[in-house]
């Protein structure tokens, strides 16, 4: 059996980190699925899932962690729309987040057991906003019996 649900977020910086732990887990008592797993998927391609300690000093290291590998400032192809072939008409200089996009990744498998997330004593579910503040959504599906 499958379920699946697209919540809505919306994002008010533009590299926000925002957990979703209680959106999925309300997917998945919605589903009545008593064990399986739970796919977490960011269908935007400068966003990504993932899976961790909620901790705000550890993700004030992980926010600076991810401006040193990929700068705001640094000059990105993906920025010089003169160049490019296939530019959106209101596309953003948003280089540097799909680059840490990539790295993340979009999605993130979670078990389920006995109708709820099998999650670490302190994992948490997070939404990792690259390019906000803006509207966004997230897809949950529910896979099991």
């Amino acid at each position: 059996m499958t379920h699946t649900k697209t919540i809505s977020l919306t994002s008010h910086r533009q590299f926000e980190i925002i957990n979703i732990t209680k959106h999925v887990e309300t997917v998945v008592t919605e589903s009545k699925i008593r064990d399986g797993v739970a796919i977490v998927f960011a269908p935007h391609t400068t966003a990504a899932i993932r899976l961790n300690h909620h901790e705000p000093l550890l993700i004030q290291d992980f926010m600076k962690l991810m401006y040193r590998l990929a700068p705001i400032e640094n000059n990105y192809a993906h920025d010089f729309f003169e160049v490019r072939t296939n530019p959106a008409a209101a596309e953003r200089s948003n280089g540097h987040a799909h680059l840490k996009a990539l790295l993340l990744g979009a999605s993130a498998s979670i078990p389920i057991k006995s109708h709820s997330l099998f999650l670490g004593p302190r994992q948490s579910v997070f939404f990792v906003e690259l390019d906000g503040g803006r509207k966004r959504s997230c897809v949950i599906t529910i896979i099991g019996e």
